[in-house]
């Protein structure tokens, strides 16, 4: 039985909307659920069509699942430099105290802008990466109009997209 971390970050950026996400943005539910850390993100998704839903079902019962922060906010102008860290904080704490992990899933969009980095998903999957070594596999599911880097490609074994509009096919990409 494999132990997988599960977590995510999502956000659509739009640097020309004029409201950022701040960390309060991340925090409260719009149609997916709030901040999710720990044991409460593996029962926030069930039956929901998002990616992270369909890979808890896919992987609960066959892998220990070690859930991480899951988080999104509504589509807007830039992540702000402090929602950006406090959540990449959570996840990289919650990385380190998983102890040893087989593989890393995040549910990631693939459009995020923050303050300081034209790369969100980029320096996401780069900090994570760093955290967890060359030889644990990471993984990411992203939005069917992500902006894939070289840098997302560089850190990640996969990146897998929704292939549908509407997105029908979030939960099985997931």
């Amino acid at each position: 039985m494999m132990r997988i971390a599960v977590g995510g970050f999502q956000h659509e950026t739009n640097t020309f909307a004029p409201t950022k996400a701040d960390y309060a943005a991340f925090e409260q539910a719009d149609s997916w659920p709030a901040l999710q850390r720990g044991e409460g993100l593996v029962s926030a998704f069930s039956g929901m069509n998002v990616p992270i839903a369909g890979f808890l079902d896919a992987a609960s019962g066959t892998h220990t699942l070690v859930p991480l922060v899951w988080c999104s906010a509504t589509p807007s102008a830039h992540v702000t430099e402090d929602a950006f860290e406090r959540v990449m904080a959570m996840m990289l704490e919650d990385i380190a105290a998983a102890g040893s992990l087989d593989a890393v899933y995040l549910d990631l969009h693939g459009a995020m802008v923050t303050e300081h980095f034209d790369d969100g998903e980029g320096e996401i999957l780069a900090r994570v990466r760093a955290a967890i070594g060359r030889d644990v596999p990471l993984v990411a599911s992203l939005d069917l109009h992500a902006n894939v880097t070289a840098a997302m490609v560089a850190h990640a074994d996969a990146l897998i997209a929704y292939r549908t509009y509407p997105h029908v096919d979030m939960a099985e990409t997931g």
